[in-house]
């Protein structure tokens, strides 16, 4: 009875040894993938940081280019209604064009309107003609040309339309700030934009 007592307790003990061998393995594991995790976490903060930073880097840079290619187009002016025609001598056009636009400062058009084209592909059977981007060498010229084009006759005669080269930036802001252009115009006020901002008088 007690050899037998005595095996039983044996036996309990063995497997109390077995089973806190096994919580302490459990108790190990656990340890090492807390710490896992916790290294884990560690590396997943520190991408954070660098991708905010990398994103705020970006942002930063994206404003630079946009402003400089803002600035750039300010050099610009974009025409539509022009009626297109094989073999065209698009500069020469324009030429003629802002001749009668400002007539003040045609003799200064030859020398300071650098680069004429019409954008995009060409599309056989088109309704429509291509607009058409001019740059300018002088920035004063191409200020006089957008402020009389505004009144110009020969424009509205024409039903040709200029246009300012905005990046899409500008152009998006623009279009969120034009209800409140729109308004105060109605109201008589006078409003308009200068870059992306609008003013209200």
């Amino acid at each position: 009875m007690q050899a037998e007592f005595l095996t039983r307790m044996q036996s309990l003990e063995t497997t109390v040894k077995d089973n806190t061998n096994s919580l302490n393995s459990v108790t190990e594991a656990l340890e090492f993938m807390n710490n896992q995790v916790e290294e884990i976490t560690d590396k997943v903060s520190s991408l954070q940081n660098r991708v905010e930073s990398l994103e705020k880097e970006n942002r930063v840079l994206r404003d630079k280019c946009d402003e400089l290619d803002a600035y750039k187009r300010r050099w610009n002016l974009r025409v539509a209604g022009i009626q297109e025609q094989r073999g065209e001598d698009v500069r020469k056009i324009l030429i003629d064009l802002f001749s009668k636009v400002s007539p003040e400062i045609a003799d200064q058009l030859i020398y300071t309107l650098d680069v004429a084209h019409r954008l995009g592909p060409r599309s056989e059977g088109a309704r429509s003609s291509r607009r058409i981007i001019v740059q300018f060498l002088s920035r004063n010229v191409r200020d006089q040309i957008w402020r009389d084009a505004r009144t110009a006759a020969v424009l509205k005669e024409r039903k040709i339309r200029i246009f300012e080269d905005l990046t899409q930036s500008t152009k998006d802001a623009r279009n969120k700030l034009w209800p409140l252009v729109e308004q105060a115009r109605k109201e008589g006020k006078r409003a308009g934009f200068r870059g992306p901002f609008a003013y209200i008088d």
